[in-house]
């Protein structure tokens, strides 16, 4: 996600009227080396934030230091996206991708936990010293997810990286156990506040008399930002008798009106942006005058720190910024909500310009620009925190806001909860139409018509799509029609129709370059089972990887998902053995992604049977079934499970496929959809096969003419060839050459053996006979090259074979990585010594550690060097 870079960035130290602190500063010093947790607490004025810039200023150069500056608002995703930015100059050696984490995390509950350990570990490997991580105003972390997270890196965090935590009151945070154990340090009020010696001290170098330096301690009682003010108000002028909150405020005021009149106008309009350089100040409507202004800022010492040099960047005490933005608004209400919304659209951070513009009373604008960079942020954020942007709205706004229910729907569908994903959708369907929003209320439909088709409501969505002509439109709404309209084919069981109606929408896609178009296009195993689909995906991988490129994001986990399964159903096993592979690593890395689990289980599933591991096939799909998603209800665990019987039928598992079939027709009771003209006996193969393997021959031959004669509408995931090849071995039994050569021809008139897959044995066996001249030569040519390209994968196992060597199981890349590492190389310096984005360097050191069972750089730059003498100069090995 785009995170304002200050927000990772300590404050620089500055002089000023601060006075040296010696002895806080070696408090706060042996709390860092003694105590795991150091807690600054105290209210705002108290120079929290300044004491550790100090400190941190002073620690040597071998300790590691990540700051985060949380702000209102902030929850676990975005204190998540911080610690991933702060901690990124000591490559921590993730073994997950770390917006792979951040997604487990935002699952909740054990999830939290499962991310937070990981992220530990990782930090444990980081070849550091000693490393200190700070979060800034900690007080705004509120959400549970938050104080989960933190809880268990506070119990669980080793010691050699400490953790700092200030704000204006104590967090939420289980840390009694920590001060029991002699494990947290605390420093508060009374600690930070200046001592009478320290004020009187100032004052004096502040050129007040003794008389006043006396009294200012009473005035301000030690509160650092009221002595500040105090000595800046000193001039000629009476003090008040106490110095609080609501003083400062008052003084803060006059503090303002006594300011050049062009400085205070530059303050006033600049106070809505979060931190203020020069371009940001200009672009704001500024004049060229910005960079002096910040410099008077700085000069004047107005309650600013610096952030930044490069560009000079101040970002304005909360304190008094907020006084700012009080005064704005009371002097210029519509300056300062014009004022707002241009600062939102100078805003990259998605979260801080969401709430300028709900401050502005805009909340309709910023729920349309929610909608419009929705795919994107999903890319950024992943789905939870897409649901966490639309949660921030208020309630009231969000019912009646068509956008929100979109986004919430967009969300909600990656996660595959279809029927809460609908639901929203239809919402949004209705406020489009009571708005007038033609447009809007198209998109919605046609979105829900795919959301329908994933329940099974199927006459549901057919009415949606009859009203939308994709080639009467353009632009998303004519692919989510098209891509509407093919998964409607291939649910109504026209199959025929889905390589035709896929083809228009891959060509709609290559004029598309957004990865999020093409992220909702991508076929499903089903889908890509269909007649005369495997050059269809293959034109879709192809303008895939080409809009994806070097970005390392999940859709490249669908992608070559989708290509391996297309690859086996070409008969390609072992090219879609290593997309499976490569796939299934990439996915490891994102974390746990459903869509590639579940197509993967099943396509190692389908890799056993070739195999002959029907165990491991039967578990698998077992296991696939147990984890199916409860949100896309009873229609896709029909079809989980037609899929789990067609793998016990071509096991050879009776038992498994009675308890299958029974399934079938106790789920499909509830399903009015399942049954239909072009469907009107969908568990015939199924039967037929029941019969088979019960010795009911004449019966299966009968049921595989019946499921023949039904034409396409039988072919779900190939069984139509399946049925043939079966029908045809049958008749061979039964002494039926010619029967069998005819039932079987119309099998081999494809470019792929598809269905044929399902009973390899019988295809081997049919490749081996003496047909004479009962088959077309170049149909039996076509035969016996699936059948040679399929037998090895029936010789031996399909995974690679234990014991390879060490180095051998490096690619040439890794190999080239681990060499950099060993020189003492960053990810950056790898990055740019290889070509590659920082991401993928990541992705190799994460490779390495887990091919060759290390947990750090630190141990792959030792093993490498170990390893040296043994070194090849064939790809794969060490160079």
């Amino acid at each position: 996600m785009a995170l304002a870079h200050t927000k990772t960035r300590a404050p620089r130290p500055r002089d000023g009227l601060l006075l040296p602190r010696p002895a806080l500063l070696a408090t706060v010093d042996k709390a860092l080396d003694e105590q795991r947790v150091l807690l600054v607490c105290a209210p705002a004025g108290y120079g929290k934030t300044a004491l550790l810039t100090q400190a941190l200023a002073a620690q040597s150069a071998e300790t590691a230091v990540a700051w985060v500056a949380l702000d209102e608002g902030d929850d676990l995703g975005r204190l998540l996206d911080c610690l991933f930015a702060a901690l990124e100059p000591f490559d921590p050696p993730w073994r997950t991708a770390p917006e792979g984490l951040r997604d487990t995390a935002l699952r909740g509950g054990s999830e939290v936990v499962t991310a937070a350990d990981a992220m530990l570990n990782a930090l444990e490997a980081c070849e550091v010293e000693r490393g200190l991580i700070v979060l800034d105003d900690v007080h705004h972390l509120v959400d549970a997810a938050s104080l989960q997270f933190l809880d268990r890196w506070l119990a669980r965090m080793g010691w050699r990286w400490r953790l700092v935590l200030s704000a204006r009151h104590e967090p939420q945070l289980r840390l009694a156990r920590l001060r029991a154990a002699g494990e947290l340090a605390d420093l508060g009020p009374a600690q930070l506040a200046l001592a009478r010696g320290e004020v009187e001290q100032l004052a004096q170098a502040a050129g007040l008399g003794e008389g006043d330096a006396a009294g200012l301690y009473e005035r301000c009682q030690g509160w650092p930002a009221g002595l500040r003010l105090a000595l800046g108000m000193s001039q000629g002028q009476r003090l008040p008798a106490a110095i609080d909150r609501a003083t400062f405020d008052y003084l803060a005021a006059e503090v303002l009106d006594r300011l050049d009149a062009g400085l205070r106008g530059f303050l006033l309009r600049t106070s809505v942006l979060h931190e203020l350089d020069a371009a940001r100040c200009q672009a704001l409507g500024e004049d060229s005058n910005a960079a002096h202004w910040l410099a008077e800022m700085e000069r004047l010492s107005l309650f600013v720190t610096v952030v930044d040099l490069a560009p000079h960047t101040l970002r304005l005490h909360q304190l008094f910024r907020d006084m700012l933005q009080q005064r704005l608004r009371q002097e210029q209400p519509e300056a300062h909500r014009q004022l707002l919304e241009r600062a939102a659209v100078l805003e990259a951070d998605a979260l801080r310009r969401q709430g300028l513009l709900l401050a502005a009373g805009r909340p309709e604008r910023a729920a349309e620009l929610l909608l419009g960079d929705g795919a994107l942020l999903m890319n950024q954020l992943g789905a939870q925190g897409l649901l966490d942007l639309t949660r921030r709205f208020d309630a009231d706004f969000a019912e009646s806001s068509p956008e929100l229910h979109r986004v919430k729907a967009l969300a909600l569908w990656v996660l595959w909860e279809a029927q809460q994903a609908e639901w929203h959708l239809s919402r949004a369907e209705v406020l489009f139409d009571a708005r007038g929003d033609e447009a809007g209320l198209r998109a919605s439909r046609a979105h829900r018509s795919i959301l329908l088709i994933a329940q099974g409501r199927l006459n549901e969505a057919e009415a949606l799509l009859r009203d939308l002509d994709p080639f009467a439109l353009s632009g998303e709404l004519r692919r989510m029609t098209l891509l509407g309209r093919t998964w409607h084919a291939l649910e109504v069981c026209r199959f025929d129709a889905v390589a035709p109606l896929m083809e228009a929408l891959v060509t709609e896609l290559l004029q598309a370059t957004s990865l999020e178009a093409w992220y909702t296009g991508s076929p499903a195993p089903r889908q890509i089972a269909c007649a005369n689909m495997a050059p269809v995906v293959d034109r879709w991988y192809r303008g895939a990887m080409q809009v994806l490129g070097e970005r390392p994001l999940p859709f490249g986990v669908n992608a070559h998902m989708a290509q391996a399964w297309n690859l086996f159903w070409q008969g390609r096993l072992a090219e879609s053995q290593q997309l499976l592979a490569r796939a299934e690593a990439d996915a490891a890395w994102f974390g746990r992604l459903i869509i590639a689990r579940n197509h993967g289980q099943a396509l190692h599933a389908m890799l056993d049977l070739i195999g002959g591991r029907h165990d491991s096939a039967l578990e698998l799909m077992r296991l696939r079934l147990a984890e199916h998603v409860p949100g896309y209800g009873a229609w896709g665990q029909w079809h989980a499970t037609f899929f789990m019987s067609r793998m016990a039928a071509a096991c050879g598992n009776r038992a498994a496929l009675a308890d299958g079939l029974e399934r079938l027709v106790r789920i499909g009771a509830d399903l009015p959809d399942l049954l239909m003209p072009h469907r009107p006996r969908p568990l015939q193969g199924l039967q037929a096969q029941l019969a088979s393997l019960d010795g009911r021959r004449d019966e299966a031959i009968a049921g595989w003419r019946a499921l023949l004669a039904d034409g396409e509408s039988g072919d779900l995931l190939g069984q139509l060839a399946e049925a043939r090849l079966r029908l045809a071995a049958a008749l061979l039994d039964a002494g039926d050459r010619t029967g069998a050569a005819e039932a079987l021809a119309p099998a081999l008139a494809r470019r792929e053996p598809g269905g044929l897959l399902w009973a390899v044995p019988l295809l081997l066996q049919m490749a081996a006979r003496d047909w004479g001249d009962l088959l077309d030569a170049a149909d039996l040519a076509r035969l016996r090259g699936w059948a040679d390209a399929v037998r090895p994968a029936t010789q031996a196992a399909v995974d690679a074979a234990p014991g390879a060597l060490a180095d051998e199981r490096l690619s040439q890349r890794e190999a080239e990585v681990i060499a950099q590492i060993a020189a003492g190389a960053s990810n950056k310096h790898i990055a740019r010594a290889l070509d590659l984005s920082p991401h993928t360097v990541k992705r190799h050191v994460a490779n390495i550690l887990d091919k060759l069972g290390l947990n750090s750089r630190g141990e792959a730059a030792a093993w490498f060097n170990s390893q040296r003498h043994h070194a090849a100069t064939r790809p794969g090995t060490l160079g």
